[in-house]
């Protein structure tokens, strides 16, 4: 391969398919969970600690001494190891018997999955010049939608075909292959410079550095609060549908000739997939251009996201027709994906060079606590608080309700991290604090 464009295109190219398969692999728990929880007799509290609690538990824990190694080591390696083992992981899920074997796997999952953004991050902004960091880190982050995308809609159409355990088992065979490509065909530029890694500062220095800035503290407040309103809302978006919209799906299904389950994996993986690419991209292109003028604009955008996502949740949570439901997931796609860029872009330019891959673990563990971890879990947990007066239907629509005001909280952190923050950035850049 040559030429320094081409190989930043295979290497974006690359890492975007480990990051797609990384949400594939979490996806693909929420698309079968119905028949995963009727075969092994789960509550909905149990289901949301399989889709966010146990993955979060050590995806969140691991993530910043991974992270400290790719700062000081190989970024490559660590990115192709961690692809190799959530990939192996995700398929032993297949043979869970029980909720605490199942539990076990999907920890798994998030220990290897751990090591895949932030190093990731970091590498593209060493590879990329500053003028072209947010769509780059747009591109990247528009692994997201693709992968959850295929994940809904594949998982939908061979769960009918071939069950829950199989198409667990091969989410996580390509993964396989992406990870050997990751360690056979990139490079770290700093070691091929043959240059020694800068020793990045003690973790207690660069936590002492990041968390003394307030608007690093606020993004990454409004990370994790848009990240419960996306993760509580998907983990049980397809059971919503099965148990709210049942009769109309029956009557698409006659119509149709695809099993209930097909019909909301092709439409959520579908809809939600193109909203969210569209909105990765256009966020991206927004946060270069608009970043470039004032750096504000980085966290207005994300503001703008969050609060448009918020809204268009609650209303795909409302509406009572499923198609239309449907649709509005589409437009909720594309603003929960609008920070991607501008957002991590900000938080990137909140730290010192030697320290990104730290500062977005630091994010991730973060985001992963507050999203991934309490999001699915607490929202399993009203769900069978409110089906015990209002039945499974509606006790799990009222609390999905209840998810998208995180994102209206998550949009009032964002445009708080406005105050200051360029001249945080500023400080940032010449590696002084206040």
């Amino acid at each position: 391969m040559s030429g320094k464009g081409t190989y930043r295109t295979w290497m974006l190219g690359l890492l975007a398919a480990a990051y797609a398969l990384n949400l594939l692999d979490r996806q693909i728990i929420n698309i079968v969970a119905e028949p995963l929880k009727r075969d092994l007799g789960l509550s909905d509290a149990q289901l949301g600690a399989v889709t966010g609690l146990s993955f979060a538990l050590l995806y969140s824990v691991v993530a910043v001494p991974i992270a400290r190694v790719a700062d000081r080591g190989n970024r490559v390696r660590v990115i192709g190891i961690a692809v190799l083992v959530w990939s192996a992981f995700t398929a032993a899920s297949g043979a869970a018997t029980n909720f605490v074997q199942l539990l076990a796997m999907r920890v798994g999952v998030g220990v290897g999955e751990a090591g895949c953004g932030p190093p990731s991050q970091s590498l593209i902004a060493d590879e990329f010049p500053p003028e072209k960091r947010s769509s780059a880190l747009a591109i990247f982050w528009l692994g997201a939608p693709v992968g959850a995308a295929l994940g809904l809609v594949a998982g939908g159409l061979l769960v009918s075909q071939i069950g829950w355990r199989w198409t667990v088992v091969a989410a996580g065979v390509p993964g396989l292959l992406v990870g050997a490509l990751v360690l056979r065909t990139l490079r770290d530029p700093r070691l091929s410079r043959r240059e020694a890694p800068p020793a990045p500062p003690p973790l207690k220095t660069v936590l002492g550095r990041l968390l003394s800035r307030r608007p690093f503290v606020l993004v990454m407040l409004g990370c994790g609060l848009l990240s419960f309103t996306n993760y509580a809302s998907m983990a049980f978006a397809a059971s919503f549908y099965l148990r709210v919209h049942k009769a109309q799906l029956e009557t698409l299904s006659t119509s149709l000739g695809l099993e209930p389950i097909a019909i909301i994996g092709l439409g959520l993986g579908l809809l939600g997939g193109a909203g969210g690419a569209i909105g990765a991209i256009v966020g991206g292109q927004l946060g270069n251009r608009l970043g470039s003028i004032d750096a504000r604009w980085l966290v207005f955008i994300s503001a703008i996201g969050s609060a448009l996502c918020a809204a268009g949740y609650f209303a795909m949570f409302s509406v009572p027709d499923v198609r239309a439901s449907l649709c509005i997931f589409f437009i909720a796609g594309f603003f929960s994906n609008l920070w991607a860029g501008p957002g991590t872009l900000a938080l990137q330019r909140l730290a010192e060079a030697p320290t990104r891959a730290t500062a977005l673990a630091i994010n991730l563990f973060v985001s992963s606590a507050i999203g991934l971890g309490l999001g699915p879990f607490l929202i399993g947990i009203l769900s069978d608080h409110f089906a015990a007066i209002q039945g499974e239907a509606d006790g799990l629509r009222t609390a999905l309700l209840c998810a998208p005001l995180a994102g209206l909280l998550s949009a009032a952190c964002y445009f708080a991290a406005s105050i200051g923050l360029r001249r945080q950035i500023s400080l940032a850049e010449k590696g002084e604090t206040e």
